[in-house]
């Protein structure tokens, strides 16, 4: 896999605010315009979505949440190259363990030496499926998102460039300490249920 290179945006400040796409409060209209209070105050350049391995992404999704704000929008997800070693591994530790739990389902003893054995390295085998799927999850997923978002910002001419990404819940906390450790980025998190302003939540 090719090594993967976060680049700090350069002659230029990103500022990336991160909504969670489950947030129903955020997106309900009547506690939040984001078209109007978010996207008009803050002059975002582009807004991001996370894919979750979805092929296809239609930008009139967007609409219902954000309103009919002109502004440019992008799919993004860990690019299939870069998961699919991963994924490839992941599947060949599944199918020996589906081998070795049908063996060890027919065995008579139980408490055999053997059998006792053969328990363990499927035990060993399961935790090393369960590392493996975390860290595609949680740790090469949150890297490419910010990569793919730095990159389109770099694509922009302006001084300071804001972005609106949403993503699944549980990445933006590994997205954010990405984004904080970042030079000539600051990023935010926008929650509806603060009774603050949009322009108090975002960089206050």
């Amino acid at each position: 896999m090719s090594v993967l290179n976060i680049e700090s945006p350069q002659n230029k400040m990103v500022y990336i605010v991160l909504v969670k796409k489950e947030n129903n409060a955020l997106l309900n209209e009547k506690q939040y315009n984001l078209c109007d209070q978010v996207l008009s105050e803050h002059k975002f350049e582009f807004v991001t979505v996370d894919m979750e391995g979805e092929s296809k992404f239609n930008p009139k999704s967007l609409v219902k949440v954000i309103g009919k704000c002109p502004i440019e929008s992008h799919g993004i997800d860990i690019p299939a190259f870069a998961a699919g070693y991963l994924h490839e591994e992941i599947d060949d530790l599944k199918e020996q363990v589906a081998g070795l739990q049908a063996e060890y389902d027919a065995m008579d003893d139980k408490e055999s030496m053997m059998a006792q054995n053969m328990d363990s390295w499927i035990a060993v085998l399961k935790d090393e499926i369960a590392g493996k799927e975390s860290a595609l999850e949680n740790d090469i997923k949150p890297k490419w998102l910010v990569k793919r978002i730095l990159d389109i910002a770099a694509s922009f001419t302006e001084d300071e460039v804001y972005v609106l990404h949403f993503g699944v819940e549980s990445l933006l906390p590994a997205m954010k300490t990405l984004l904080e450790s970042t030079e000539n980025v600051k990023v935010a998190v926008l929650d509806a249920t603060e009774k603050k302003a949009p322009s108090q939540i975002i960089f206050a």
